[in-house]
């Protein structure tokens, strides 16, 4: 069985969001990167670059709805090159999301130090702990919600674009000469230095593939939804990348350029418009920064699960904690390795930038041959096939260039990449098996992993339906009261069991929602997880000679009380029965409060019943 779920909550304005709140973070550390290795020539860099990133973006229109599962590089690299290819894509988007993490903490946080100076010295731990926290936040299951992503994109925009306008408004004669002269392409660059410029600023553009992830999420039609979300992306980034940079460059003085690389932005907003447009700044930024390293975080661990679907990766990396349903194994090792780069590295953002390089541009380079293939395959021979063709041997360029120039980003994503395929190859033909075996907790989380995945057929769960079953079962077993049961609940089913037998009813309709938090959706199970397990069976012994018939209902949601409200309305019932909560106003920060939200969403001549 498998479950029907409404989980596609995003139009193009929220995919937008979503895409900026990663992307347009690049933003506020590249210039400062690019600067120590092109100098004056940075902005000029950015905006060559810029044009191969519209080019590559409109590739990535296509590769989002050609696979509305997501799975991003994996799984187009897949469906082109076949499966073990697209475990390296994986691992190349994997290097890259543990950079992102890194980096994006780091700077955050520099930016927030650039308000605060006793912070600087400590940079590096407070990175550390912000990653830290996030990690418990995702093991918790904090809900990435798309409207919080709206209003911090567009406070960020608003900012830039406030920057942008003030500086502008300023430039004074020769400011604006020196500008025009900072964009345009310098005689004395080498023909090596235009190449090392190029591959470089590419990291400009991080967080494109971000749209490919989220791609189940989005409204149909799929086709143009994302068409509209990457042309906002799109114009956005061309409004403010190459202009801040090139702003950055030509407005701050020398000596803010040469120690305060970390932090552009902000410095540019205390030139054109004071304290308040820095703080402004320091504000979008800080917050945009952590945001973007918590959906790195995401987007890390559910790259681990689709490899661990796909029989690369043990199945234990996809065990979920049992009370929070959150892959708690893959969390820790999303936040692990980036809390371990930024203390080998001390922060060093040119040294975190050299690396985020080579993840970053060879997922592109695995994305973009990957649809050429699959063009090719379909018999295309238009102009689009040939100008994306090529835009993937620009990006090859661009990549090459950074394996030759960046030695230490090469080594350290190559060892990553690595390891990470040794694993994978591992897993697959069951090297390690008998070795790990020999260890008691693995042998113990092993055998919890597979009984988890199996496709259980449990003689008490053979009536277990959809939300679309239990509507086609209306006619048959006709009942008005809906019981929403999360654990085992045995005075709730009472009371459901009294309330239908005064209404002269012989069924009831029970409906375990398991709450899979995330906008970016993976592989979902045929079968309640533990928990949904021992809820339904408990219900069904409950109910045992009591002349009631149960209907159990179990469906996935990123919103247990939007899954609730719409089974409400499905079911055309009167009343809906919950448990009191004994969870803690933590939790219910960080996830939600659910009565309060079924409150809300639950028809009008619909009561809601709370059970001691």
């Amino acid at each position: 069985m498998r479950p029907t779920r409404d989980t596609r909550q995003l139009n193009w304005l929220l995919a937008w969001a979503v895409v900026f709140c990663d992307i347009g973070t690049s933003v506020y550390y590249v210039p400062g990167i690019l600067y120590g290795h092109v100098r004056d020539a940075t902005p000029f860099f950015v905006l060559l670059t810029t044009g191969g990133f519209v080019l590559l973006a409109l590739k990535y229109i296509e590769i989002s709805w050609r696979n509305p599962e997501g799975g991003g590089v994996v799984t187009i690299t897949t469906k082109a090159f076949g499966p073990m290819w697209g475990c390296l894509g994986g691992m190349l988007i994997i290097v890259d999301y543990f950079l992102t993490t890194a980096i994006s903490a780091v700077s955050g946080f520099q930016y927030i130090g650039s308000i605060l100076p006793a912070l600087d010295q400590h940079i590096v731990w407070a990175a550390c702990g912000g990653v830290l926290l996030l990690a418990i936040l995702n093991i918790i299951g904090i809900r990435e919600s798309a409207t919080v992503a709206l209003v911090m994109a567009s406070c960020a925009l608003f900012v830039d674009l406030l920057v942008i306008g003030s500086s502008l408004s300023q430039l004074s004669a020769a400011q604006w000469k020196d500008l025009i002269r900072h964009v345009s392409a310098d005689k004395e660059l080498s023909s090596y230095d235009l190449l090392a410029g190029f591959g470089a600023a590419w990291l400009a553009f991080s967080g494109l593939e971000s749209i490919s992830q989220i791609s189940p999420a989005m409204r149909f039609p799929l086709r143009r939804t994302t068409r509209n979300a990457m042309a906002a992306v799109v114009i956005t980034m061309v409004l403010t990348a190459p202009i801040l940079t090139a702003l950055s460059v030509a407005v701050l003085s020398p000596e803010i350029k040469a120690t305060q690389s970390e932090r552009f932005i902000s410095e540019l907003g205390m030139v054109s418009g004071g304290f308040r447009t820095k703080l402004a700044v320091v504000l979008t930024a800080s917050t945009l920064l952590l945001f973007a390293a918590n959906t790195a975080i995401i987007g890390g661990y559910h790259v681990f699960l689709a490899l661990a679907n796909r029989g690369f990766l043990p199945k234990v990396i996809a065990l979920r904690n049992a009370t929070f349903n959150t892959p708690h194994l893959a969390i820790f090792v999303a936040t692990s390795v980036p809390i371990l780069v930024i203390l080998m590295t001390q922060g060093r953002m040119v040294l975190l930038g050299d690396m985020y390089a080579f993840g970053l541009l060879g997922a592109f380079v695995f994305s973009s041959l990957s649809l050429d293939l699959i063009r090719w395959r379909l018999g295309r021979r238009d102009l689009g096939f040939w100008v994306g063709l090529f835009t993937t041997l620009m990006v090859m360029l661009a990549w090459s260039i950074n394996l030759v120039e960046k030695e230490l980003a090469t080594l350290f994503g190559g060892t990553v990449t690595a390891i990470g395929m040794l694993a994978a190859v591992g897993v697959r033909r069951a090297w390690f098996m008998d070795i790990l075996h020999q260890i008691p907790a693995v042998r113990h989380l092993q055998a919890r992993a597979y009984r988890a995945s199996e496709n259980l057929a449990e003689e008490e769960l053979k009536g277990l339906v959809t939300l679309a079953d239990a509507v086609d079962l209306k006619a048959l077993y006709p009942s008005s009261t809906l019981l929403a049961l999360r654990g085992e609940s045995p005075r709730l089913i009472q009371e459901g069991i009294a309330r239908a037998k005064g209404k002269g009813e012989a069924a009831l309709y029970c409906i375990y929602v398991e709450e899979w938090p995330g906008l970016f959706d993976g592989e979902t199970p045929h079968m309640p997880n533990e928990e949904g397990l021992r809820t339904l069976r408990s219900a069904l012994q409950e109910v045992e000679n009591k002349n009631v018939e149960i209907i159990p209902i179990w469906t996935i949601s990123y919103n247990a009380a939007e899954a609730i409200a719409k089974a409400a309305r499905q079911l055309e019932v009167d009343a809906v029965l919950v448990g009191t909560t004994r969870r803690s106003t933590f939790y219910h920060m960080l996830r939600g409060h659910m009565v309060k939200r079924l409150m809300s969403r639950l028809p009008h001549n619909c009561h809601l019943m709370i059970c001691n």
